[in-house]
C-alpha cells in the first residue's frame, strides 16, 4: 500500500443470515503488529475478506497493542477494538474527509473498550476553511453511513483532526459508554454530528472538546440524548440551519439529564440569515434535567449566526 493511501474501512452488506458457527477473526494471527509503526493493511484486509465471506456471525478482533492502519477494506460484522489505532499525523496522507467510514450495513456493532487516536494537533492548524472557500475539510476521525440498526459502545477517542464520530442516513443507532476528548482551543472537533438521520439514541457520553460536544444539522427525527456530559465546548447545539437547499425538516429531540460545564454555551438552536427558496422547520424540542455550571450562554436561539456578509459566531 502506498504511504499516502488512506486507512479506510468502508463496509458493504455482505451478511447472511445462516445458522453457521460464530468465528472469530483475529487479526494477530493475520501477522498484525502491535508495535505502534508497522503498517497492518494487509492482515486487515486478510482479516476482513475472510470475516466477510464466512457464512455466519463473525467478528473482527483487534486485541490490546498499538497499531497503525492504512489501506481499504471492504467487509461488515462486527467491529472489536480492543487495543489503540492511530491515524496518521499529515492530513495529505488521506485520500478523502473520513478516517474510518463504515457504509451500508445492517446491525452492526463497533465497541470493545479500544482507543482512537487521530493525533490532530498537527493538522488544526491547516483549518482554514472559515477564510479559505477552497479548503480541503479535515478528516472525521469515525463516520457512519447510511447503517440501520448500528449500537457504538465503550470507545475512546482523542485529538480528531475535525469531528470524531459522524452520522449521516443512519436509522436506529445508539451511541453509548463514549469518552471523546481534545483540547479546547481545538477547532471543529466536534464530538458526535449527526445529519439526515432518525432513531438516533446518545446515552452516558463524556465529551470534553474544542467544538460542539453534539451538533445536530437537518434532517433529523426522532433523536435521544441522555446522560450527557459536556465541557469544555460549545454545547449541544441544533443547526446551523439556513445554508443548503437540500435541508430537510428537524424534528423530536430530547435532551434531558445533561451536564455542561465551562462551556461557551448550553443548548442552542442556530440558523443563518437564509435566502433559500423553501421554508425548513424545526419543531418538537424538549430540555429536562439541565445542569450547567460556569457556562457562558445557557439558552441561545440565534437566527443570525450568519450574516449575509459571510460573518459568523464561532462561539
Amino acid at each position: 500500500m502506498g504511504e499516502n493511501v488512506l486507512f479506510l474501512l468502508i463496509l458493504l452488506v455482505c451478511i447472511v443470515e445462516t445458522e453457521a458457527q460464530y468465528k472469530i477473526f483475529n487479526v494477530i494471527t493475520y501477522n498484525a503488529s502491535s508495535n505502534g509503526n508497522t503498517d497492518n493493511s494487509e492482515a486487515f484486509l486478510k482479516a476482513w475478506s475472510d470475516a466477510c465471506k464466512w457464512k455466519g456471525k463473525s467478528t473482527i478482533l483487534i486485541p490490546n497493542g498499538t497499531y497503525t492502519l492504512r489501506g481499504p477494506c471492504n467487509s461488515s460484522i462486527n467491529f472489536r477494538l480492543e487495543g489503540l489505532l492511530k491515524a496518521p499525523i499529515d492530513p495529505k496522507s488521506f485520500a478523502s474527509d473520513n478516517w474510518i467510514n463504515f457504509k451500508y450495513v445492517n446491525k452492526l456493532m463497533v465497541g470493545g473498550g479500544g482507543s482512537l487516536d487521530a493525533q490532530g494537533a498537527y493538522a488544526w492548524k491547516m483549518n482554514d476553511c472559515q477564510k479559505n472557500p477552497n479548503c480541503r475539510p479535515l478528516p472525521t476521525s469515525m463516520k457512519f453511513d447510511y447503517i440501520t440498526n448500528g449500537y457504538i459502545h465503550h470507545m475512546h477517542s482523542f485529538n480528531s483532526k475535525q469531528s470524531h464520530f459522524g452520522l449521516y442516513r443512519c436509522n436506529n443507532m445508539t451511541l453509548t459508554k463514549l469518552q471523546i476528548k481534545a483540547p479546547g482551543d481545538s477547532p471543529n472537533t466536534d464530538g458526535i454530528k449527526i445529519g439526515k438521520s432518525t432513531g438516533i439514541n446518545i446515552t452516558s457520553v463524556n465529551i470534553r472538546t474544542g467544538n460542539d460536544c453534539i451538533s445536530m444539522l437537518s434532517g433529523l427525527k426522532n433523536v435521544q440524548i441522555m446522560d450527557v456530559y459536556c465541557g469544555p465546548g460549545h454545547g449541544i447545539n441544533i443547526g446551523s440551519l439556513g445554508k443548503y437547499e437540500d435541508e430537510e425538516d428537524l424534528a423530536d429531540i430530547i435532551v434531558k439529564n445533561c451536564t455542561f460545564n465551562g462551556t461557551s454555551n448550553g443548548v442552542r438552536i442556530k440558523s443563518y440569515e437564509s435566502q433559500l427558496n423553501k421554508t425548513v422547520v424545526a419543531s418538537n424540542f424538549i430540555y429536562e434535567d439541565i445542569v450547567m455550571e460556569n457556562v457562558e450562554y445557557h439558552i441561545v436561539i440565534d437566527q443570525h449566526y450568519c450574516s449575509n456578509s459571510g460573518e459568523c459566531n464561532l462561539l
